[in-house]
């Protein structure tokens, strides 16, 4: 972090044309620091920095102007203070703690509370760095505004709570199964039959509650449901927990996946015992008939074949308010809305068996109630054959058909009003639907796109990625897909958006009908994580480059010589080292002056690089004037003529140094290498390293401007030629 912030002052200081010669170090810091304070406000983002106390140092416009705030209100003030309880806690104890250990933490869910009381969700990302003008760590937070999007999630959650209380209110039973008969899903329904729980049923097998001498029938059933594409109607007795039988009728269809292999089977059914009682009694006595008919809930009327009512059931008091015997007197035409009249009278003049009509009825009070009515022609003793209509209250299902329907129209509001594109794909990819949004993102009108496939906005560069995800979705591949690209505006610029599409599919056959996708415009984030991306890579450059003298840091050497010694090894190459010394250079130092100093490093660098110049050669500054270079595949003899060439470049500098005896600067080099037979333990790199430093100091004591190898002895030969 220290050799990144002192990077880091270098650049900025380049950036504002400061140096040490026209400002001081407190303006350069000062001038510095107004001009990121003065970025972080004006950025088209919410942006905020802290400090290491956890207090805000600077905030953009957008964050003032989102949570109602004057810049002065707000610096100073710790960021906690911003949040609403739960996320100040959650902060507190989870993520701050892991932020401050990592440096980074990306996508946080909080919740802010603006100056007027009024809560906004957001996510926030945040860094860690060294703020060389505070000489302490701060944090850089961007965050984004995603209210509208939890509150679109907040309805949708409670849209699907409301299909699925219609689900579990149904009286019908309801039921999934595996074709074995395992059950995967129940409703209350159902469970309240064996008068057990839901939990309690499911993972059982229906075999059980059917009696043994039922269960070939209805294995048999389910084979036959499985191997046909409709519903089919069956009845069996169902046994109970208590031993109790119940006659039960059941509607079953099998559930198929994209491949045609059946999954489950959907069952509906009904508790018929009443009914298969009532059929019994009616063929035994009409007393026992008129005892079941005049104590079902459903109002039950026999027709004449004339039209003249017979009998109608007590059950008409609580479904129209009318006495049975002034229910004989009403004509079908007076008692139906005139609305659904010509239908009713239409389907009585037909005879059908077995129709099921629905309709509104008048009340005596004068509402009109909806009633589904199904008929069936019952021959009795005398011979004239009467219509039996059974008549139910259906007014909670029309009720909660038509709640269903206002839910799809909220869900249209949605997206008609939604900061993203919606749209909707049939399975040619033409657009069936486009939010109004697309206005303001794309500049086009959403009768423009309607009937036009899509794909055709993409950038060329981009449009093979757009279709290579449609298509994936389309085979069956992928059922949700992401892809950012660039689409063309009606003004012909590019902006670049996040497109999310989703496969549609058919309830019962899971077959794909087609694609729903949202479009958000990514352009201001794109434009910052390139901005970002573009600030890593100067500082990747500066962690690894000596600013001095351009060569490669000790950091880039450690890390080099770790990897060419296992380089080395796999190929059983040598892998040679030169460590340089910079003879005498404390004393030119002092009589010249660092300038001066830091100039004759810059030009022994650049001939050090000179000289190393093969593709794998790597030349670093080792520390000080100290330098070192690593020479893979190469011997100690080899190595050493490379730094005899190096000592001769120097000398051929001419660098004057009236402090020493030839007059001119010069450099001392220890030369050591290692082969794979000699490779060994987790030390053998640093051992390298040892050995030409050590070859290095043998060269000074030989009265420096020499090369002396590592194998050769202490009284190493010195260079005869002098600069």
């Amino acid at each position: 972090m220290d050799g990144c912030g002192k990077a880091g002052r270098d650049v900025v200081a380049t950036a504002l044309n400061v140096n040490s010669e026209t400002s001081s170090s407190s303006e350069r810091d000062a001038r510095l620091s107004a001009e990121i304070e003065r970025r972080i406000a004006v950025t088209p983002a919410m942006l905020h920095s802290i400090d290491d106390k956890g207090r805000i140092i600077s905030v953009s416009d957008l964050w003032l102007a989102k949570l109602g705030y004057e810049r002065e209100e707000v610096i100073g003030r710790p960021s906690t203070d911003f949040l609403a309880p739960e996320s100040r806690e959650r902060a507190a104890r989870f993520v701050l703690p892991e932020f401050f250990k990592t440096g980074r933490c990306d996508n946080v869910e909080y919740q802010m509370v603006r100056k007027d009381g009024g809560v906004i969700d957001v996510l926030l990302s945040g860094v860690l760095d060294f703020d060389p003008v505070r000489n302490a760590p701060v944090s850089l937070a961007v965050i984004t505004d995603v209210t509208s999007l939890k509150i679109a999630e907040r309805k949708l959650t409670e849209s699907e709570a409301r299909y699925r209380g219609l689900v579990e209110d149904q009286s019908e039973f309801l039921s999934l199964a595996a074709p074995d008969g395992d059950l995967i899903y129940v409703n209350p329904a159902y469970a309240n039959l064996y008068g057990l729980t839901p939990g309690e049923l499911i993972g059982r097998n229906i075999f059980e509650f059917i009696p043994p001498e039922s269960r070939a029938e209805v294995r048999e059933h389910f084979r036959f449901v499985c191997a046909v594409s409709h519903s089919v109607e069956s009845k069996n007795q169902a046994m109970l927990p208590n031993g109790e039988r119940r006659w039960t009728s059941w509607t079953n269809r099998a559930l198929r996946d994209a491949q045609g292999a059946v999954t489950a089977i959907h069952s509906v059914g009904r508790d018929i015992e009443e009914r298969v009682r009532a059929d019994k009694l009616l063929q035994e006595s009409e007393s026992r008939y008129r005892f079941l008919a005049e104590n079902t809930a459903d109002m039950i009327l026999l027709v004449g074949i004339d039209g003249r009512r017979s009998y109608a059931s007590p059950a008409c008091r609580a479904l129209l308010g009318y006495e049975p015997e002034e229910m004989l007197q009403i004509r079908t035409k007076d008692a139906v809305h005139p609305d659904d009249a010509p239908k009713v009278l239409q389907a009585l003049a037909a005879a059908t068996t077995g129709a099921s009509l629905t309709y509104r009825m008048r009340r005596k009070d004068g509402r009109y109630v909806w009633v589904e009515t199904s008929g069936r022609l019952v021959n009795f003793s005398d011979g004239e054959p009467k219509r039996l209509v059974i008549v139910r209250n259906i007014e909670q299902r029309v009720a909660a058909e038509q709640r269903l329907k206002d839910s799809e129209a909220r869900y249209r509001l949605l997206a008609d009003n939604s900061t993203d594109v919606v749209l909707l794909l049939d399975l040619d990819l033409s657009r069936r639907y486009v939010s109004p949004a697309c206005r303001e993102i794309f500049g086009y009108e959403p009768e423009e796109l309607l009937g036009a496939k899509t794909g055709g906005m993409a950038h060329p560069d981009d449009a093979a990625q757009v279709a290579q995800v449609l298509k994936s979705l389309l085979s069956g591949q992928a059922d949700r897909q992401t892809v950012v690209a660039r689409r063309r505006h009606r003004d012909g610029r590019w902006i670049w958006i996040e497109a999310k599409y989703r496969l549609l599919r058919d309830a019962e056959t899971g077959s794909p009908i087609g694609i729903v996708g949202t479009i958000r415009d990514i352009s201001a984030r794109k434009a910052i994580e390139e901005q970002l991306a573009e600030a890593y890579r100067r500082l990747e450059v500066l962690a690894r480059e000596d600013g001095l003298t351009g060569l490669a840091n000790r950091r880039v050497f450690d890390d080099s010589l770790v990897r060419e010694f296992r380089r080395a090894y796999r190929a059983k190459k040598s892998l040679a080292l030169i460590m340089i010394d910079v003879d005498q250079f404390k004393p030119f130092n002092d009589q010249y002056g660092h300038p001066a100093g830091d100039e004759c490093l810059r030009l022994i660098s650049g001939a050090i690089k000179e000289t190393a110049r093969r593709p794998g050669d790597l030349a670093t500054r080792y520390g000080g004037e100290e330098f070192a270079v690593l020479l893979p595949d190469t011997d100690e003899s080899g190595a050493s003529e490379v730094a005899e060439r190096i000592r001769r470049a120097v000398a051929d500098l001419s660098l004057q140094h009236d402090g020493v005896r030839i007059k001119c600067t010069t450099i001392s080099a220890g030369v050591a290498a290692v082969t794979p037979q000699k490779f060994g333990g987790s030390g053998a790199a640093a051992a390298l390293v040892d050995a030409a430093d050590r070859a290095l100091y043998r060269a000074k004591r030989a009265g420096r401007n020499a090369v002396i190898r590592a194998s050769a002895e202490a009284s190493s030969t010195k260079s005869s030629s002098a600069a």
